[in-house]
């Protein structure tokens, strides 16, 4: 059920309070008695005006003469240019069909008897046409009549029907005020000489001779006596009907859509922009359109410009009690006149609510409003517009852009304000508010005598050689915009009144295809409420229902075609909005589509499916009406899918891509249609046949990429990107679409610059996900990403050009471009250098434009910018400092509005970004700016990249945006993500990890599917940092893990386990195991087995695992574990193969690649190196009496011999002492900040500040790390005293040996 008109057009009320004056908006409502007074100003020196008020016929001839000698012509586009593009209004792209193809049929001219044509007047109509039964109306209303205090007289927003029947019965007496026939002859012959135009030139010319003061060609009953013309008298001096003001307008819009301005060589083959600039630049129009507007809002043709004023001003005059004119009485005046719209006579914005003197009330705002149009209006008759002519005007000023957006100049509406608790500030809260269609008819005029008046000073302007600047254009554009609010209005009310089973001013009616039209024309102009759109809709469908119920025609394909579309382009949904697709699609399905579904042409059902899908993807959470809004959109869906593969040569390739759109976006055809999938993030529509509509959607895709590979050629650039993504999107992987995507590839190769941004960056987006990886297209798509033109790019087209080039895998040349912390500037490339490149320029292009504005772009824009450096190893210690401070700055960002997608993977990127200054060691090596090595290089890299202070604060920001977003939203790849994260730069926060810890846990009990990586990046971590998870985690994924491998008989063997994990992985999984201290039977057999087999063959694994053999790391790994396993859990009885590691480890010159392995842990202990503070405490130690040496290291023969644990024979080192007395088995191990991790969120008291080489301060609390942990158990095993020197209490002594010494005593 549509909203209630109480809630389309409120209604005055019978008291008198105060209404609240409207903020200015930029553009005051009534601007009036400002055009009297300009006019005024001017009488002394327009020849069209006297001094003493007297207009004769010389003036006015005078005046038309000036008009025409300075306006014969347009002013070139240049000289308007910058007026033009202050008004220029930016809307998106038309995707659907170009409306009012077919030819603008002349119509009859209406008379006041007309029984042929279905006219509605803006103040009330004349029709005599059948009755059309609104019982079944489905729009209930509650309006209300306005009542005044004497109950004599009833008003209404229109004309009082009492003044109305005067009118209408005088004209058809044929009284004095009736229209001449010989001008009505006139107007007749008009408008077919209208149609004989050919250019919107030709249009101009002819309506300027039609309502010149000369004798017109068309009229042999007219006399040179007629001194009346367009510049000197409103609403087409009555030369000119509605008819002709139609034709006229609609003829002029698709003249200069064409193209078409004059017949002349130099203007004939403009561009459609162009010549729309023209056309708004041109007098001739502005002064069409007055006198349009003028018809349309009852002014009497006959009204001179001067007169009108003049009745006007001396109005104010009585009213305001001053009838000297004096300066005071004009202000006096200016302030009644502007206190009509609620505004000071200063433009302030007054509200406060207070009573204020000044303000008229409705009441008062009525009659004032309606005395004015009363003097402006046609005394007996009026000309009327018929619904037809009506949607030619909306039409032709949509189509030729002329109306403001409502974005730039709010709707005008009708409101009221009653006892009641008044809803309006709602529905109308940025709209320009009125009590009455006369209000904004009089709102109307003001701006048509305003335009006027500026038209004459341009005139005069030129006669004195001056140059045009189109002063008017801005005022005009507010015109057209306030004509098409008028029109809107009326239809509100006509519609309104009748299905509320009221009275309403006429019985005529709009058919079909004007409802369309003007749907279409107020979508396209951004003027659109769903005020308007709901009222339409409903008399739409109850039109062609009941013309249905009685065997007639019924809707047209392009009426419903263009009428959804407008739902969609104006962004407008609803309960008719929903109850318009029903109708569309039951209309479709009706015997089986042999009725109307076969009537459509494909561009119809094109732009219908572009339009609900498009309406879908605009839908909230959670409405009542979605299971009846996707039944429809399936039907129609389905509809022209089987449309397409009957025949696909008829659809034009816009009409191919929207429609593989549509169906993408709502995931129709999808495997998941009633839910989400890994290709498409967005709510999929529901469907009661998944399988059928797969199958469906899956011929229709290999018909499309079949029939549009030989045509890709005429396929644009947007439909290109559109069918590359539908196509993936949707998950079609079929021979015949890789073949598709490489045929796009190549057009994108091609014609590069055909390609606007966002057609680059999308059509990158879907080959990469697609796993299309045409270099060729990738290095052209990232040249269009370059320092020059990277500004005319939107984050979104940049953050998927670097996605695509990320997950593509092409790297930039010059990988250490932008490391300006631990790359010394010799050593980086020059600007010219990165410039050489394209792909190395577009990554500085994104990141100079990331780093310049990251406010502009969107949380998961920032992600993917972030991700894809990262991900392709390129540092960028710049960029990311600058993103972590615009997210926890004092004004930050904040993670607020991050999914846990973005949150993850953010926090990889930052923690990425500092592993990959391992990379940079092992490749520039004593050359990189840094001191330390492994673990400790990591964090340390990211405190110099982005401080300590910001990087520790950034990763417990995030934490809780984690935790308060809900651990349960988080899929299990984020969780490894983040977990990871938090692990590699040794940051703990507690708190998140015990969050996680019970995530996982409920996962697990509830069977939740993990990847092999999700796991062993989640023990792994939890190690590392020694959360100190439950041993129950442990035990569950154990029982998980040998659920997921099982093999063919229920047992775990290579190949069952090579399809879940990698071999690191597996390792990795088995030393967590050992720093937790918990060694599952089943678990540690199925990890043994994963990682050495059971027939010790190394060969053998390969070619299982599919990999070049045992990290070094996992080997050195493997030994911790195996050690472990022989002390803490010996029943176990595991064995590493004999001869282990030879022949175990990658081949000699291998080179791992930087795949989806996000686990490159440094678990050797054996990286050997003596720091300064490690010589400083040896001698310290020296010096009280104990025997030390430094790095003593215990190997595999050693631990056979002395201790008996069995071991591979092949000698290995893997552990060592920092500091050790041999003989007394007495150890001290000198833990830097390497071997602790931070905890973030800890509330005990911080320890004191200390620094590490004089740069960073470690200020939280510090818990040993996972890897020191399970070395101090193994240690202690053996039989030594291992004593632990943490290095901030150390150098808290200042360096003074005394202290020293007695420290190192204390220690003993």
């Amino acid at each position: 059920m549509m909203a209630t008109p109480l809630n389309n057009v409120r209604r005055h009320s019978k008291r008198t309070s105060p209404i609240k004056r409207a903020p200015l908006l930029g553009v005051l409502h009534l601007q009036l008695l400002l055009s009297i007074l300009v006019a005024t100003s001017y009488y002394c020196n327009f020849g069209s005006y006297s001094s003493d008020h007297e207009y004769g016929v010389g003036q006015q001839q005078s005046s038309f003469k000036l008009f025409v000698e300075c306006f014969s012509s347009p002013p070139p586009i240049s000289s308007t240019s910058s007026r033009l593009s202050s008004f220029s209004h930016q809307r998106a792209a038309l995707k659907g069909s170009s409306f009012h193809n077919r030819h603008h049929q002349q119509q009859p001219l209406h008379r006041a008897d007309s029984t042929k044509s279905s006219s509605v007047h803006l103040y009330g109509a004349t029709s005599n046409s059948a009755e059309v039964n609104t019982s079944s109306a489905t729009i209930p209303s509650t309006k209300k009549a306005y009542k005044k205090k004497r109950s004599t007289k009833k008003q209404s927003n229109n004309y009082s029907q009492k003044k109305y029947s005067k009118q209408k019965g005088a004209a058809a007496a044929g009284g004095g005020g009736s229209i001449p026939k010989h001008m009505i002859n006139a107007a007749r012959q008009y408008n077919s000489q209208l149609t004989k135009c050919n250019s919107v030139s030709e249009l101009l010319s002819s309506f300027m001779e039609q309502t010149s003061t000369s004798t017109t060609a068309t009229s042999s009953s007219t006399t040179s006596g007629d001194n009346t013309s367009s510049a000197t008298h409103l609403a087409g001096a009555n030369k000119l009907n509605s008819v002709n003001f139609s034709t006229c307008l609609h003829r002029l819009a698709r003249f200069a859509a064409k193209g078409s301005y004059s017949s002349t060589p130099s203007t004939s083959n403009m561009n459609q922009n162009d010549a729309r600039k023209q056309v708004l630049s041109d007098p001739r129009f502005a002064l069409l359109v007055c006198s349009m507007a003028e018809m349309a809002s009852g002014v009497d043709a006959s009204t001179s410009v001067k007169m009108g004023n003049e009745m006007v001003l001396q109005q104010w005059r009585v009213k305001c009690g001053n009838g000297g004119g004096d300066g005071e009485g004009m202000r006096e005046a200016d302030d009644v006149l502007n206190d009509i719209v609620g505004l000071s006579s200063g433009g302030g914005d007054t509200t406060n609510g207070e009573d204020d003197d000044n303000v008229l009330s409705v009441e008062s705002r009525f009659e004032a409003a309606e005395q004015i149009m009363n003097q402006l209006s046609i005394p007996q008759t009026k000309n009327t517009f018929s619904s037809r002519e009506c949607s030619n005007v909306c039409w032709a000023l949509a189509k030729l852009r002329v109306s403001p957006p409502s974005s730039a100049f709010a709707l005008g509406r009708v409101v009221g304000n009653d006892d009641s608790e008044n809803e309006s500030g709602k529905d109308f809260l940025s709209s320009r508010q009125f009590v009455s269609l006369d209000e904004m008819a009089l709102d109307v005029v003001s701006s048509t005598l305003q335009v006027r008046m500026q038209l004459f000073e341009e005139a005069r302007k030129r006669k004195s050689g001056g140059s045009s600047n189109g002063a008017w254009i801005p005022e005009l554009s507010r015109l057209a915009g306030k004509v098409m609010d008028l029109i809107a209005v009326k239809i509100i009310n006509e519609y309104g009144m009748r299905n509320d089973g009221g009275t309403s001013s006429t019985n005529t009616v709009f058919n079909p295809q004007e409802m369309a039209s003007v749907l279409w024309a107020y979508a396209k102009a951004n003027r659109a409420d769903d005020a308007l759109f709901s009222t339409v809709a409903a008399e739409l469908i109850r039109q062609t229902g009941y013309a249905l119920e009685r065997g007639g025609q019924g809707p047209r394909p392009q009426e419903l075609s263009n009428t959804i579309w407008a739902f969609a382009t104006a962004g407008i949904r609803g309960e008719q909005q929903i109850e318009l697709v029903k109708f569309a699609a039951n209309a479709l399905d009706e015997g089986e589509g042999l009725f109307f579904g076969n009537e459509f042409k494909p561009q119809e059902l094109a732009n219908t499916g572009w339009a609900l899908a498009t309406l879908h993807s605009k839908r909230g959470e959670g409405t009542s009406t979605e299971t009846v809004e996707d039944d429809g959109i399936v039907r129609i869906l389905r509809w022209v899918a089987k449309d397409i593969m009957q025949r696909v040569d008829s659809y034009k390739p816009q009409e191919i891509s929207n429609s593989v759109w549509a169906f993408s976006t709502v995931g129709f055809g999808y495997d998941e249609s009633c839910g989400t999938n890994v290709h498409n993030d967005y709510v999929h529509v529901a469907t009661n046949d998944p399988v059928g509509d797969k199958e469906l959607v899956y011929e229709t895709l290999e018909v499309i990429a079949e029939n549009a590979l030989s045509r890709l050629h005429n396929f644009k650039a947007q439909e290109l990107n559109n069918l590359a993504w539908g196509f993936t999107r949707l998950g079609h992987r079929t021979e015949r679409t890789e073949k598709l995507l490489v045929g796009v590839g190549e057009e994108l190769t091609k014609r590069t610059w055909q390609f606007k941004p966002q057609d680059i960056g999308t059509t990158l987006w879907s080959l990469a996900t697609a796993e299309c990886f045409d270099k060729d297209a990738f290095m052209a798509g990232a040249s269009r990403l370059n320092l020059r033109h990277i500004r005319s790019f939107k984050p979104q087209e940049m953050s998927n050009t670097v996605w695509a080039l990320a997950t593509a895998g092409f790297a930039p040349k010059h990988i250490r471009a932008f490391d300006t912390t631990l790359v010394p500037a010799s050593q980086r490339p020059t600007t010219k250098m990165v410039m050489s490149d394209s792909i190395t320029e577009c990554f500085a292009a994104v990141a100079s434009e990331a780093m310049r504005r990251p406010q502009d772009f969107k949380d998961q824009e920032l992600k993917d910018v972030l991700w894809a450096f990262s991900k392709i190893g390129v540092r960028h210690p710049a960029l990311f400092k600058k993103v972590a401070h615009h997210l926890v700055a004092a004004n930050g960002r904040g993670f607020g509005g991050f999914s846990s997608q973005g949150l993850g993977n953010t926090l990889w990127s930052f923690a990425k970004q500092a592993q990959l200054s391992l990379e940079v060691i092992d490749s520039l090596g004593d050359s990189v700016k840094l001191g330390s090595t492994g673990r400790l290089a990591v964090y340390e890299t990211s405190c110099l990249d982005i401080g300590e202070k910001a990087i520790k604060t950034l990763f417990v920001r995030a934490a809780e945006g984690g935790v308060e977003l809900g651990l349960d939203r988080f899929t299990n790849q984020d969780l490894s993500n983040t977990v990871w994260a938090y692990s590699t730069l040794g940051l703990l926060h507690s708190g998140f990890f015990k969050e996680a810890e019970n995530q996982v846990l409920k996962r697990l009990k509830n069977l939740r599917p993990f990847k092999g990586q999700e796991i062993a990046n989640i023990l792994w971590s939890f190690a590392t940092l020694n959360a100190q998870p439950d041993p129950v985690l442990i035990d569950e994924l154990s029982s998980y893990i040998a659920s997921v491998c099982s093999g063919k008989k229920g047992v775990a063997d290579e190949y069952s386990i090579s399809k879940v994990f990698k071999r690191q992985e597996l390792a990795n999984v088995a030393w967590s195991c050992a720093v937790v201290g918990r060694y599952p039977e089943e678990l540690m057999k199925i990890l043994y087995t994963g990682i050495v087999g059971t027939a010790n063959d190394p060969n053998r694994m390969k070619q299982i695992f599919h990999d070049d053999g045992l990290q070094q790391s996992s080997i050195m790994t493997l030994y911790y574990v195996q050690l472990a396993a022989d002390i803490e859990a010996s029943k176990l009885q595991l064995a590493l193969p004999p001869g282990f590691p030879n022949g175990w480890g990658e081949s000699e010159g291998h080179v791992r690649g930087n795949g989806d392995d996000l686990i490159e842990m440094s678990s050797s202990m054996l990286t050997l190196t003596i720091s300064k503070l490690q010589r400083d405490v040896s001698n310290t130690f020296t010096e009280i009496g104990f025997e030390n040496v430094l790095e003593h290291v215990i190997d595999t023969n050693e631990i056979k011999d002395e201790y008996g644990f069995q071991l591979p024979q092949t000698p290995q080192e893997f552990l060592s002492i920092d500091i050790a007395n041999i003989g007394q088995k007495v150890g001290v191990e000198v833990d830097g900040p390497g071997h602790f991790v931070r905890l973030i969120d800890d509330t005990r008291k911080p320890s004191n500040k200390v620094t590490l080489n004089g740069m960073f301060a470690d200020k939280g609390e510090n818990r040993v790390n996972g890897p020191t942990l399970l070395k101090h158990r193994l240690l202690t095993h053996l039989g030594w005293n291992i004593i632990h020197l943490p290095y901030w209490e150390y150098q808290s002594l200042g360096g003074v040996r005394e202290k020293e010494k007695k420290y190192c005593e204390s220690l003993l």
